[in-house]
């Protein structure tokens, strides 16, 4: 067994976990892409969706041409240009019920964490336990109490306040959670957005969490130490039996 199975296997077990914890690694320019998995060949609706399939087991390896959505696409640096398809509609489809303005629309959007444009050619979404090497971010899809644990594991050591980025009810998936922890190696949580929750399919109280790959032995040991309060809580919820 990899430590990253037993990790995933503890994780999702101190946590009750109804989704498993997802390992992301983005192939860049000049990256070797692995032969195995092969690329999936079928059509999905976004890369949130993308991470819900690889929570419940799925092993995805994803051009952009299978992802779907293409402000998913841009955020990750799969677009060279993605102002043609932001002048296409885009701004004003946000605009329309979401935003009060095109203006407020586009300060969303254009606001947000993207990867450097048209430089990642692939990305590995798959089940934590699959990986040997350890992956750039990790993603878990939780309710709103496992988040909680998530974030007490994340400030173990450091305690005081903690500042979660939002990107303002677009690019949840993305941009919070994927492209900002790579880009300034901090955790986020995303409450994702409409189009998220659409194409994802998500129950209503679930949210995601991500988290560098680098911090995920520390996020680990701090679940295990944690495992007192955790059983405080459920047992009192259970009435001690």
């Amino acid at each position: 067994m990899s430590v990253f199975s037993t990790m995933s296997q503890d994780l999702a077990a101190a946590l009750d976990l109804t989704y498993e914890p997802v390992g992301v690694t983005l192939y860049r320019e000049g990256d070797p892409i692995p032969a195995d998995p092969p690329f999936t060949q079928e059509n999905l609706k976004s890369y949130c969706q993308a991470l819900a399939l690889a929570g419940k087991g799925r092993t995805l390896l994803l051009a952009k041409e299978q992802m779907g959505c293409k402000l998913g696409t841009s955020v990750l640096g799969f677009e060279a240009d993605m102002e043609a398809f932001l002048d296409d509609g885009v701004l004003e489809k946000y605009g329309v019920g979401l935003y009060g303005t095109e203006a407020a629309s586009a300060a969303t959007i254009r606001n947000s964490t993207y990867l450097e444009a048209g430089k990642t050619r692939a990305a590995l979404i798959a089940p934590l336990a699959t990986f040997r090497e350890p992956p750039q971010v990790v993603v878990f899809t939780a309710n709103s109490e496992q988040v909680m644990w998530l974030l007490y594991a994340v400030n173990y050591d450091r305690g005081g306040r903690m500042d979660l980025p939002q990107s303002g009810g677009a690019l949840g998936g993305c941009a919070d959670i994927t492209a900002l922890p790579l880009l300034q190696g901090i955790p986020n949580v995303t409450f994702l957005g409409l189009g998220c929750r659409l194409k994802s399919a998500l129950d209503a109280c679930h949210l995601m969490l991500g988290v560098p790959g680098n911090s995920l032995s520390a996020l680990h040991q701090h679940i295990l130490a944690m495992a007192k309060p955790i059983a405080m809580l459920k047992n009192a919820r259970t009435g001690g039996k």
